[in-house]
């Protein structure tokens, strides 16, 4: 699994850096989807937090993770969004209960979608 990082803003109103917003309540970033660039300037800034996330991590967070990856290009999002119509209409669920799905859920049966697909 890519090296992955914890980072939470000092301040309550949030702080952005390197293109993104970042809040009290964290995000987690894999270390390959940042430029050198976008690192040092996040592990830079006094007013951001960075640690590893709990070994364990929070399988939902590590989802939407693996979905920002591979949602990076328009046509990345587009084949993504394709896969979701996909998922869903093979899950047979209707659109809210997809919605309230936990995104570790969700998330690995688009990718299984964009598996089949490809």
């Amino acid at each position: 699994m890519a090296e992955q990082i914890l980072v939470k803003a000092r301040l309550e109103r949030g702080r952005w850096r390197a293109g993104m917003h970042f809040t009290r309540q964290g995000q987690t970033l894999l270390v390959d989807d940042l430029s050198k660039k976008q690192l040092d300037a996040i592990t830079s800034d006094p007013e951001l937090i960075v640690t590893e996330p709990m070994a364990s991590g929070d399988p939902n967070e590590l989802a939407l993770a693996r979905e920002r990856k591979a949602t990076k290009s328009g046509n990345a999002k587009r084949k993504w969004e394709d896969a979701e119509v996909r998922a869903r209409t093979a899950s047979g669920l209707a659109e809210d209960a997809w919605t309230n799905q936990p995104a570790a859920d969700r998330v690995s049966l688009i990718e299984a979608a964009l598996e089949a697909g490809a």
